[in-house]
């Protein structure tokens, strides 16, 4: 996922819609999904529970207070799935448009 990282000073309006632009162009989901599946098994390795799992007993508060304020693993799993879902989408509409092409050709 690309990401602006701006140390010292922020940008010009001018340079961060560049520097944006810039990042939307390279931005590719399914690398996004490869990064945040990489994440997710450093969380569920570190904490010695499955990302599902976890955010489940997150949305519940019934987690141990260490895990209930790790706010970026459920962050990360909740991108995850939203991107698998985007992924997913995209594929079935291409499958669609296929039959449709062929029913029409």
């Amino acid at each position: 996922m690309p990401k602006l990282v701006y140390t010292n000073s922020a940008p010009s309006p001018e340079e961060f819609r560049r520097d944006l632009l810039q990042a939307m162009a390279r931005v590719n989901p399914v690398d996004d999904l490869i990064e945040l599946t990489a994440e997710l098994l450093d969380f569920e390795r570190k904490y010695k529970m499955g990302s599902e799992d976890f955010y489940l007993r997150y949305q519940a508060g019934a987690l141990a207070d260490e895990l209930q304020h790790c706010m970026e693993w459920a962050d990360a799993y909740d991108t995850f799935i939203q991107t698998k879902r985007l992924i997913e989408t995209v594929l079935l509409r291409a499958a669609i448009q296929q039959v449709d092409d062929r029913v029409v050709a």
